[in-house]
């Protein structure tokens, strides 16, 4: 079974508390594209206590080797995923290509900047999401 909320609600509770791997999780949640695949490739690891974490380094990794590897996405997926990895404060990746972004997802990718540099509530009250969009 494929239960992808499920799963994000389970990576976002082992990331509270840290905002940038909040705004991180929350990214990849929000997006779509990115969970299943890092499912798929077993880069989301299942901790013995039942909640589950993603593999940051390995997907730094990949990001370095963006369609060498068994990771799927085309280039502004990519720039999704190494913006994520940013995020967490863990890796050192380009986003010079930011502008491969569509308007929704540039929307994304600066709530989630905000979200890691202020929290959850402070990224909200910009209002850079559609009303529509939950966080």
């Amino acid at each position: 079974m494929n239960d992808i909320p499920a799963l994000a609600a389970r990576l976002g509770e082992r990331a509270a508390g840290s905002w940038q791997e909040e705004a991180a999780v929350w990214l990849l949640a929000s997006h779509g594209h990115w969970l299943p695949e890092l499912q798929r490739t077993r880069l989301i690891v299942a901790d013995g206590d039942g909640q589950s974490r993603i593999a940051w380094r390995q997907v730094a990794s990949a990001c370095l080797s963006a369609g060498d590897g068994p990771l799927i996405g085309n280039p502004a997926e990519w720039q999704v995923l190494r913006l994520a990895c940013v995020l967490t404060g863990r890796h050192v990746l380009s986003l010079a290509n930011l502008n491969a972004l569509d308007e929704p997802n540039r929307r994304l990718a600066l709530h989630a900047v905000a979200w890691a540099s202020g929290g959850r509530a402070w990224a909200a009250s910009l209002g850079l999401l559609p009303p529509e969009h939950t966080d």
